[in-house]
């Protein structure tokens, strides 16, 4: 499978540019171009999961669910 297909997709007519995904990204996959949120580091992407909820608008999907083991 394609890394690109394991990345956040961010929709750029949603995204309002507050940061806030950037902010919780633990890997600095993610930072602003402008006034966009955008994937700036695809090899850092470790599919943590945090930037999705962290995005107050719904701008973030992450295709795949994420499944947390106890």
């Amino acid at each position: 499978m394609a890394l690109e297909t394991w990345l956040p997709i961010i929709d750029e007519a949603s995204c309002t540019g507050c940061g806030d995904c950037v902010a919780v990204c633990p890997t600095g996959a993610l930072a602003m171009a402008g006034d966009l949120a955008v994937v700036a580091d695809p090899e850092a992407c470790n599919y943590c999961g945090l930037c999705e909820p962290a995005c107050p608008v719904g701008a973030i999907n992450l295709p795949y669910e994420i499944v947390w083991e106890e």
